[in-house]
């Protein structure tokens, strides 16, 4: 049986891909894809890519031998496809190391699913080790605004992650085939169980989970913000994902209605301060990061009665393709100005949300 500090191996690797490929193809696709719908497209295809393949590896059961060999060879082929996104190559380039890409993260997130299931004690929180895969990524990747560099970076991250996953299954037996409860390794992406908006008191909570998407989907455009400022769109990245993180680790028990207070109050306030001063992008980042990890973290203290039957990770994919899609659009029809009204959105939502809270509340203490 594997020891436990292989499962969080296993996680900080399979994070530091996810993360990864979020700051390595948003930067490629802002670049080489050209209008605004297309960028958004080549991610909405990878979304969709890494959720059918992770639903189909979560039906197989593959040997570790199995698994190790297409670990490697799906680094090879996304080093190969990233070799030749060269600037001016055009959006079509894109395509072979964003479906590799997609592949090798389902890969990694199959990877945890047998250690976790091999292990001889049931593995704890992922939060830790999902700050270090978030650590891992930044370190490797640099600049992300500097392609020259950042190409060469993600094929070494890609080699690290892809190669220490294959050595942590080194004499691991075959697992049953299964997958998370939220549909992706540790419960990463949103997923939000049936019923789940009849209660307001969760409200803010579905909210935060569902700001990172288009936080990273936007990324490019946040680091644009940093050209003129003292700080650099590398410590502008660390700083986005220290807030990512940092608030579920350095609060792990927090209760769920405070999560939830929180959550709502977070989101309002960083949206309502970045539509009253352009120039609040620090707040806005800090504080739609911590929300997301404060979601995030109270979406993995809850009980699995409660979270709701496993999700397949297909159908979170194509919920939040088409979210992409229609931030795209919207992109393309009115220009990068409507950026800023995604998060001026989330915080008229997530006041809305306190607002419905409490009254819910004030209803069944009269009742």
């Amino acid at each position: 049986m594997p020891r436990a500090w292989r499962v969080e191996a296993a996680r900080a690797l399979s994070w530091a891909l996810l993360l990864g490929g979020w700051i390595v193809l948003t930067a490629l696709a802002d670049r080489l894809a050209g209008p605004p719908l297309a960028a958004f497209g080549l991610i909405a295809a990878w979304l969709l890519a890494l959720g059918g393949f992770a639903s189909l590896l979560g039906r197989l059961a593959l040997a570790p031998g199995w698994q190790r060999l297409l670990l490697s060879v799906v680094a090879l082929l996304a080093l190969r496809g990233l070799a030749g996104t060269r600037e001016g190559a055009g959006a079509a380039a894109l395509l072979p190391p964003l479906l590799a890409w997609g592949l090798l993260v389902a890969l990694a997130s199959s990877t945890v699913r047998m250690l976790r299931r091999a292990a001889p004690v049931r593995p704890g929180r992922p939060v830790g080790a999902a700050a270090a895969g978030a650590l891992l990524a930044w370190a490797v990747l640099g600049d992300p605004t500097d392609l020259t560099t950042l190409v060469p970076r993600a094929g070494a991250l890609l080699l690290v992650a892809a190669l220490g996953l294959a050595a942590l299954l080194q004499g691991l037996r075959a697992a049953p085939p299964g997958g998370c409860r939220a549909g992706l390794f540790d419960c990463s992406l949103p997923a939000w169980p049936a019923g789940a908006w009849r209660e307001p008191a969760r409200w803010p909570l579905l909210l935060g989970a569902l700001v990172m998407l288009p936080m990273m989907a936007g990324l490019p455009q946040m680091l644009a913000l940093c050209r003129g400022d003292a700080l650099g769109p590398q410590a502008m990245l660390g700083m986005h994902l220290a807030a990512m993180f940092l608030p579920a680790l350095l609060l792990p028990r927090l209760r769920p209605a405070a999560a939830a207070l929180a959550c709502g109050a977070l989101l309002a306030g960083g949206g309502l301060a970045a539509g009253l001063d352009a120039g609040a992008w620090w707040w806005l980042v800090l504080s739609q990061g911590a929300a997301w990890s404060l979601a995030w973290g109270a979406q993995l203290a809850e009980p699995a009665a409660r979270a709701g039957p496993h999700r397949d990770p297909w159908c979170g994919a194509v919920a939040q393709a088409a979210l992409l899609l229609a931030l795209g659009l919207a992109v393309e029809w009115f220009g990068p100005g409507v950026l800023p009204a995604v998060p001026f959105g989330f915080a008229v939502a997530a006041a809305l949300a306190l607002a419905c809270w409490r009254r819910a509340a004030v209803c069944r203490a009269q009742s």
